[in-house]
């Protein structure tokens, strides 16, 4: 299998590269339009380095593309490589709004190509653990809170990536770009789609101009009702990068992230138990390699693709309109 890599400067890349080699695959290709760490990432593979993805995908014959880029170039990104019948995952969020990837669904829907977005906690342990606990059916959680704090917006711009403290690239902050993944694990573990959002966001940290702290309260069609705590405000350290935690209440449990594991509560026993889990999220894009080369070479539907990146951008433009309306309840359609 030839693979290429688009716009490698991107800080998640780093994070593939592992997994990609394991994979016995040739790298045929590095784009990198930022100019900043493709070079290095090139000469890794023996790999040809272009600044342009378009000339790269003009010259070299790839089968499978991982993309990455600023926010507001995904859509062309997509698109070009959907025009070509290219397979690829693509880091979410897609684009910058809805109606950007909406429409890369519908026409990746009728062209059949295979697109993978990493929503990475569907591929984990963790995962799993959760979607499985005390004999919860994935229909069965009523009430979800996720929190997640990583550190401050400045370490972008150390790794090649300052466009994401400018709003006209990344399309916001924290919320864009962290809350999709629980949003993405609501609609997983309670089997519902999400019809009302409500919203504060906060930038009183940092004053990036994005914001630095998102709170969203999520209403599920089926009643279930999720909160989602994302922030850029954690202090780095070599030992700990972020903050991570959960709690999650079902007819058969009461669920809890512990320091390396799950713990669960049997509301029929009142009995506790826990189970071991890695916490370490960078690790997961690498299984995330692992499963979309998997389910490519199989011919499989992706895990995680365009339609719950679809899904979980509406619920994203939700709460940036209810944030600048003061928290306003919004509706979805």
């Amino acid at each position: 299998m030839k693979i290429a890599l688009i716009e490698a400067s991107h800080w998640h890349v780093p994070l593939y590269l592992d997994a990609i080699e394991r994979s016995g695959a040739k790298l045929v290709g590095v784009s990198d339009a930022e100019n900043f760490a493709g070079g290095t990432i090139a000469a890794r593979f023996n790999a040809p380095l272009y600044m342009d993805y378009r000339e790269l995908l003009a010259k070299e014959q790839a089968d499978f593309v991982f993309a990455f880029g600023r926010h507001a170039a995904m859509p062309e990104i997509a698109q070009s490589l959907i025009d070509r019948n290219i397979a690829f995952a693509i880091e979410k969020p897609c684009g910058l709004d809805a109606e950007q990837v909406s429409r890369l669904r519908r026409v990746a829907d009728e062209k059949g190509v295979y697109v993978a977005v990493p929503y990475i906690y569907r591929v984990s342990d963790l995962y799993g653990c959760i979607a499985g606990a005390a004999g919860t059916s994935t229909q069965d959680y009523n009430h979800l809170s996720f929190r997640f704090c990583a550190g401050p917006p400045e370490r972008y711009a150390k790794v090649g990536c300052a466009w994401m403290l400018d709003k006209a690239w990344s399309g916001g902050g924290c919320t864009m770009n962290l809350a999709g993944h629980f949003v993405d694990m609501v609609h997983a573990l309670t089997g519902s789609s999400v019809r009302a959002v409500s919203a504060v966001m906060s930038d009183r940290t940092h004053h990036a101009g994005i914001e630095d702290y998102s709170a969203m309260t999520l209403q599920c069609a089926n009643g279930a009702v999720a909160q989602i705590e994302t922030a850029y405000t954690f202090p780095l350290a070599e030992d700990e990068q972020r903050e991570v935690s959960f709690t999650l209440s079902s007819g058969a449990g009461y669920l809890r992230s512990g320091d390396g594991d799950i713990r669960v509560r049997d509301r029929r026993t009142a009995g506790n138990r826990s189970t071991q889990v890695d916490y370490e999220t960078d690790r997961y894009y690498a299984l995330f390699v692992d499963t979309v080369l998997r389910e490519f070479r199989s011919g499989k539907r992706t895990v995680t693709g365009l339609p719950e990146a679809e899904a979980v951008i509406k619920v994203i433009d939700a709460a940036y309109r209810s944030a600048r309306a003061g928290g306003a309840l919004q509706h979805l359609m």
